[in-house]
């Protein structure tokens, strides 16, 4: 009988270890690997670093394929793929570079990168005409978010089959011009101005701005006091600004991208004590830090900023409020330039939804998936005009169309300054006002 009990409790403390072992050597296993993440998908960023612009840009890319890329990827057929940034500075936004020096460094990317498309794209105007060959050659799709310049379209029209890779999701200068177009006719209605001077950055996309207002000016009873082109290494104004000055101009009407040259201008402006109301775009007084960077002068100036939800959170427009909160809580900041960081963030999700429709990351089928597109973003619909691969923008419904805001440097109840959209209405949280010095 003992020797049954023993043999018994024997049994169960080599069945108890035995057990508690393979609990032990379970729990000790090394967890299961994830499931290997896709091959990325290459987005490539040809751009000037230089400026706020391409800098700002960027981070707006960045940013939306953090987002992508934390759902999981982009679905390529069936398998969920990454998306990989890769940058390339063609410092085509520095006033010396040779557009030619640009294009060796967006083919030098293209060559090594080999990426699935390319987003942001040639700052300057003159680079983006002459990167289409390049983009016709390599079949590579680009959605550029920064260059202005109508001639893309016109360029476009020549040969649609070799430049379909080609495609613009922000404005072109003809959008700006109009808006500030229209602020002119605002400041006509309500206090009867009429004199105008219009200077301009002698580049391709400031020109076609400038002459959408002038010819405006024109149709609607504006004086004329000049229409002056400078440099855009331009490091002196004085001489527009005394023009403008001694033809008693109420307006100047300014389009200038440099930094250096627009800062300049903005300081020669307060030194010189010229009674004239700023409109137009120049970044530095368009600008969040305007007030820090410029100072208290820019009050009472007008800005267009293109697309919505570059730099401005609009109360009206929801998405300029997450998108422009979500900028500033990695960044630390609100964009610099009140132009085309929405459209670079807008490019990411366009582009990660026609790689789905497509189904794949063949450039012709990729082509015929972006034609399709019908976004909703943070710059409004985005739809493309299927003749000249353009986004179309207008002025009166964002749920329709892509949209733009003209704002007015105001003082708060508090006296604090802050920039007031002022047009269109389904913007506006004010009216535009005069400074007392022109009342």
């Amino acid at each position: 009988m003992k020797k049954k009990i023993l043999f018994m409790i024997l049994t169960m403390g080599m069945l108890t270890c035995f057990l508690l072992t393979s609990a032990l050597t379970a729990t000790a296993q090394p967890p299961a690997k994830p499931a290997a993440a896709g091959k990325p998908i290459i987005i490539g960023v040809p751009t000037s670093l230089y400026t706020p612009f391409g800098r700002d840009g960027l981070k707006a890319v960045n940013l939306a394929v953090e987002e992508v890329n934390a759902k999981g990827g982009v679905l390529v057929g069936k398998e969920k793929r990454p998306f990989k940034v890769v940058v390339t500075d063609t410092r085509d936004g520095e006033p010396a570079t040779p557009t030619h020096d640009a294009l060796m460094a967006y083919e030098k990317l293209l060559l090594e990168q080999k990426p699935h498309a390319v987003l942001i794209a040639p700052f300057r105007s003159e680079a983006l005409i002459a990167s289409m060959d390049l983009v016709a050659k390599y079949k590579v799709p680009q959605i550029h978010t920064i260059a202005q310049t109508p001639a893309f379209q016109r360029q476009f029209r020549t040969d649609p089959e070799k430049y379909k890779y080609l495609f613009r999701v922000t404005t072109d200068a003809t959008v700006p011009g109009m808006y500030i177009s229209r602020a002119l006719d605002l400041l006509k209605k309500e206090f009867n101005l009429e004199n105008l001077y219009i200077l301009y950055q002698d580049t391709l996309w400031a020109k076609a701005f400038a002459d959408v207002v002038k010819k405006h000016g024109q149709e609607t009873g504006w004086k004329e006091v000049g229409y002056d082109a400078y440099a855009a290494g331009a490091s002196d104004f004085s001489p527009g600004l005394t023009k403008a000055k001694e033809g008693k101009a109420q307006v100047i009407a300014m389009m200038w991208d440099v930094p250096l040259g627009a800062g300049i201008f903005a300081k020669q402006y307060v030194a010189m004590q010229v009674p004239a109301l700023l409109v137009g775009f120049i970044p530095p007084m368009g600008s969040p830090a305007a007030v820090r960077a410029v100072g208290p002068e820019v009050e009472y100036s007008i800005t267009v900023e293109f697309p919505v939800g570059a730099s401005l959170p609009l109360k009206k427009l929801p998405k300029t409020l997450e998108f422009l909160d979500k900028f500033k809580k990695k960044y630390k900041d609100l964009p610099e330039p009140p132009a085309v960081n929405s459209s670079a963030y807008d490019s990411v999700f366009i582009l990660a939804q026609a790689i789905e429709r497509a189904g794949t990351l063949d450039a012709d089928k990729l082509v015929t998936a972006l034609e399709q597109t019908d976004y909703k973003g943070v710059s409004g619909r985005i739809r493309f005009n299927k003749e000249q691969h353009t986004a179309i923008f207008g002025d009166k419904d964002p749920n329709e169309t892509g949209v733009a805001v003209v704002f007015q440097w105001q003082k708060d109840k508090a006296g604090t300054l802050t920039r007031v959209p002022i047009y269109p209405d389904f913007v506006a949280e004010g009216k535009v006002m005069l400074p007392p010095w022109m009342k």
